[in-house]
């Protein structure tokens, strides 16, 4: 017969090693964590240590990105998932191959004790041949402990403040990913309780800069990365946030200056996924001895198009009218943002509260260029004198892959800009000479690198830009304690809600 004694469960007392460094801190807090598609559950005494090798920071504040809205509706089998599989092969000692595409059912079976059908998953084969050794008073005892030790906390759009600093973590010298190849400054490593911090979620690999720059730091690969903050660690939808060797050796944990308010240092990590497509996108603005002489970001002195009316779309809108001397960025002369409904405008206008944004309903959006001529075109000739024939930049900030061929349709005829932000899977149809007849370009973005988050705290600290304005509403762990509450979060549409846990 199978008992618990025989599992794994990760140590937490203090003087054990936890991944091989010694556990100087222990305690509980409350946390959001996620069981597979659609499955949230507030645990009330979620384990959590500091090492000696660790920082442990108290969360303040954290968006919800649309990317845990997906993994909320459709699940997330690579990374998020595959990581807690490999958290029950510790656990049960188990080492057996998975099938991708059912990962609820073990949530099913683990916590539910339901009898689920496993097809040819020889790793969920293994777990239900353990348990029906056990008896069903360890069966219950299991699933409590699961809830306590597995699932995973998302979260990563954060605001932090330290609270404990590892004894040895001033000896975590030598640099990976965005620090690879280098030594980390010890007035980096120098943490102290009640510093405030941003985290870069993703700890990357990166491709070295050239020799010639041995004061930059290098190209962030996308994939294989070396872990994710939210994905394979815990993340920030909890009281408290273990930062880990990894974490702080990549350099991703990040002071915010000044007076900045929790409400915008919060927004950094988002704004630094679009800071990073703006800060590629080039716009030919002559010739000289070197060639051509290109500008950053939108085209200066352009006119923009935002497609989408949410916290994301209206934050691109900010960055398409800021001007900022030390980024090289200048404003477009106007920006035209789509949007489905009149709610949205009105939305939009209050917000941004700007007259050089101009608002178009479009509820059809295989309507747009038409009802952009429409509506549009007459004020673009009233201010230029000029005809409208397309936009300088197209921003996609909400849609599908049919919306980013759409895009295609809106842009001015010669070196004009598609900057994609929306998260989108497919294939759509473009005609490939708009690219090569009118030297048109296409980015797009899949979140930020550790510099783009520098860049987006300094110009937060330096811009008038009213990022804050993009917060919706503001959740406690006392609305999570339903079911309905929880559902609430994840279906709430008005702007960026956020997570203010309690940590009375």
């Amino acid at each position: 017969m199978t008992t618990l004694n025989e599992l794994h469960w990760p140590a937490c007392e203090v003087g054990l090693a936890r991944d091989g460094s010694r556990i100087e801190w222990s305690g509980k807090m409350k946390a959001l964590a996620y069981f597979g598609q659609g499955r949230f559950e507030l645990i009330e005494d979620r384990p959590i240590v500091c090492t000696e090798h660790d920082l442990l920071a108290r969360v303040e504040r954290v968006y919800r990105c649309g990317t845990d809205v997906k993994i909320c509706t459709s699940g997330r089998p690579d990374q998020c998932e595959e990581s807690l599989l490999d958290e029950l092969r510790s656990i049960f000692a188990i080492d057996a191959p998975h099938r991708d595409g059912h990962f609820p059912d073990y949530s099913r079976l683990l916590l539910d004790n339901q009898p689920v059908g496993t097809g040819d998953d020889r790793l969920f084969i293994a777990i239900r041949e353990r348990l029906a050794g056990m008896s069903g008073e360890d069966r219950d005892r299991l699933a409590g402990l699961l809830r306590r030790f597995w699932g995973r906390i998302l979260g990563h759009e954060t605001v932090v403040t330290i609270e404990r600093v590892g004894s040895k973590v001033h000896e975590l010298r030598e640099g990976i990913g965005y620090m690879a190849g280098r030594w980390l400054d010890p007035a980096y490593l120098a943490f102290k309780p009640g510093d405030r911090c941003v985290l870069q979620s993703r700890i990357a690999r990166y491709d070295p800069p050239p020799t010639s720059r041995p004061d930059a730091a290098g190209v962030q690969l996308l994939g294989g990365n070396i872990t994710d903050l939210a994905m394979n660690l815990a993340g920030a939808y909890a009281q408290y946030i273990r930062l880990t060797p990894p974490i702080i050796r990549s350099g991703s944990v990040i002071r915010v200056p000044g007076e900045l308010s929790n409400a915008l240092a919060a927004f950094a990590e988002p704004a630094a996924c679009l800071l990073d497509c703006f800060q590629k996108s080039t716009h030919e603005l002559g010739q000289d001895d070197h060639g051509s002489i290109l500008h950053r970001s939108v085209l200066p002195g352009g006119t923009t198009c935002v497609i989408g009316s949410g916290a994301m779309a209206m934050m691109s809108m900010m960055f398409a009218l800021v001007n900022d001397d030390v980024l090289g960025m200048s404003s477009a002369a106007e920006v035209v943002t789509v949007v489905r409904g009149d709610d949205k405008a009105d939305l939009v206008r209050r917000i941004m509260a700007d007259p050089r944004v101009v608002t178009v309903v479009c509820k059809d959006e295989s309507q747009l260029p038409g009802r952009i001529a429409k509506v549009y075109g007459p004020q673009y000739q009233q201010r230029t004198g000029k005809s409208f024939r397309g936009f300088d930049d197209v921003i996609v900030a909400a849609g599908n892959a049919q919306t980013l061929a759409l895009a295609h349709a809106l842009i001015a005829p010669t070196g004009a800009r598609i900057m994609a932000f929306a998260g989108t899977r497919g294939p759509c149809e473009l005609e490939s000479g708009v690219w090569h007849y009118a030297n048109a370009g296409l980015l797009g973005t899949s979140g930020s690198n550790t510099k783009m988050l520098e860049l987006a705290l300094g110009l937060f600290n330096r811009s008038k830009m009213p990022v804050e304005r993009l917060a919706g509403k503001g959740y406690t762990f006392n609305d999570f304690a339903t079911p309905a509450g929880i559902r609430a979060f994840f279906e709430d549409k008005n702007l960026r809600p956020y997570l203010q846990p309690d940590t009375a």
